[in-house]
């Protein structure tokens, strides 16, 4: 059987059917089983909301520019493994740990 699709009229009719459905068939539930509910509840609204502009995240741009590959072999051995950190922390900023 074909399924029914709703129009934006509709929509209205069929929330003022739902909602007190809904309500009533959660009154009937235990509180563990409201609870997981309204979880999913939340993972529905969290799926179909719309995020607004001023809460949007705006990811930072990258220039990225190509440099010879000798440039990038000058850089190796600058850092040297297995060295002492604490020592080297001493070094650079001073036995207090400031510069």
């Amino acid at each position: 059987m074909a399924r029914k699709t709703t129009g934006p009229t509709d929509a209205g009719m069929l929330a003022t059917k739902v909602k007190p459905e809904l309500l009533r068939v959660l009154d009937a539930l235990p509180p563990s089983r409201q609870a997981e509910v309204l979880d999913f509840a939340r993972f529905l609204y969290q799926q179909t909301a719309i995020p607004e502009p001023e809460k949007m995240v705006r990811q930072p741009r990258i220039k990225v520019r190509a440099v010879p590959a000798m440039t990038l072999l000058n850089l190796t051995g600058l850092v040297a493994l297995g060295g002492d950190a604490i020592t080297d922390t001493e070094d650079l900023y001073g036995n207090d740990g400031r510069r």
